[in-house]
């Protein structure tokens, strides 16, 4: 049997249906403010009273997330993260194995959301409610291009797509769950989408490294022809980049890709 929240009189479950009217199930004091005419203190109070009754979740300072009224144990009830994030670091974008797992490049599943902002970020690991994220920080211009807006939950939302996923992860594998996750996401991808796809990306995010990561795996693991591999080695940097820079600076070096080769990987055979 449901436990309800404990009672609300009838002025305030009017007030409460008002705000969180036409699917806007996470508020905030501002719109508490706009919306019912309230001043800022009397909205956040209200607000803090709803959350004691158990009508609301506090997210985070200030913003607040409707419980549906049949849960059992609204203490512990949590909205969808992707929604909760896009509420909270917009604008923003999905990327790494959160992306990798929507577009089926990966089965693998993490507890952890991965999500790139243009907002001010004071901690790379974050807690929202009772989900995990790993926040990192981008120019806004890089949320103009490689993302698509999807629907979760009645919210629209930006995912990046399948060949910036892959980008994405070569720019950085600790994102990706490390560069041999990271070669298991790209041979997906280059199973089913256009490999060509991925030059326009990887050029606009400036890291040559990326190039490096992605010449060496397709030619160590037998991932693509060699005309793919000498367009990689034509915007190959000086210098020497780590496969995977969460790994211990060791292994031998590869002439060729500019990198060292401090993770093994396991070789696939040509297909």
């Amino acid at each position: 049997m449901a436990v309800e929240p404990s009672g609300i009189s009838g002025p305030s479950r009017a007030q409460l249906a008002r705000l969180t009217s036409r699917g806007r199930d996470i508020v905030s004091v501002d719109d508490t403010v706009a919306r019912l005419g309230l001043s800022r203190v009397d909205a956040a109070k209200l607000l803090a009273r709803w959350t004691e009754q158990g009508w609301l979740r506090r997210v985070r300072r200030g913003l607040y997330v409707a419980v549906p009224i049949d849960v059992e144990r609204p203490e512990q009830w949590s909205a969808d993260p992707l929604v909760l994030a896009t509420a909270v670091w917009s604008p923003c974008y999905f990327t790494g194995w959160t992306a990798a797992n929507y577009w089926g490049l990966t089965e693998q599943i993490f507890q952890t959301t991965v999500v790139k902002t243009s907002a001010r970020v004071r901690s790379s690991e974050q807690m929202l409610l009772d989900h995990r994220y790993l926040v990192g920080h981008v120019p806004e211009k890089r949320l103009a291009w490689g993302v698509r807006p999807v629907w979760t939950g009645g919210v629209r939302i930006l995912m990046a797509d399948e060949a910036r996923v892959v980008v994405d992860v070569l720019d950085d594998p600790a994102v990706g769950g490390g560069i041999r996750h990271v070669a298991d996401i790209l041979a997906t991808y280059l199973h089913e989408y256009d490999s060509d796809l991925l030059f326009p990306h990887a050029d606009r995010v400036g890291n040559a490294a990326v190039f490096k990561r992605l010449g060496y795996l397709c030619d160590a693991l037998h991932l693509t022809d060699q005309r793919f591999l000498d367009r990689c080695e034509e915007r190959l940097s000086a210098g020497v980049a780590d496969l995977d820079p969460t790994a211990p600076p060791t292994g031998e070096r590869v002439p060729r890709w500019g990198l060292r080769a401090n993770v093994r990987l396991e070789p696939r055979s040509p297909s």
